[in-house]
């Protein structure tokens, strides 16, 4: 999965781009906090993860992954 993000002095702001007919997210940062108005995630074996869980947990669960799997990107932005 892949973002596309333009980068202004105090924040960051997320263009949309097409993939496969829809847009792939719609991503805010502003002042550290990160936006996730719209994220469609097309993966069955992480979808069967989150639906063995309680679906009032669900957003904490997504939240505690992607900071994971951001913070396991950290630096490779270079390569």
């Amino acid at each position: 999965m892949r973002f596309f993000i333009s980068q202004c002095k105090a924040h960051f702001i997320q263009i949309p781009q097409r993939y496969q007919g829809g847009a792939v997210a719609d991503i805010q940062i502003d002042d550290g906090i990160i936006r996730i108005l719209t994220l469609d995630i097309q993966d069955a074996k992480a979808a069967a993860v989150l639906s063995a869980y309680p679906q009032a947990r669900w957003p904490e669960i997504t939240r505690r992954a992607i900071k994971i799997g951001l913070g396991y990107l950290k630096g490779g932005e270079q390569s």
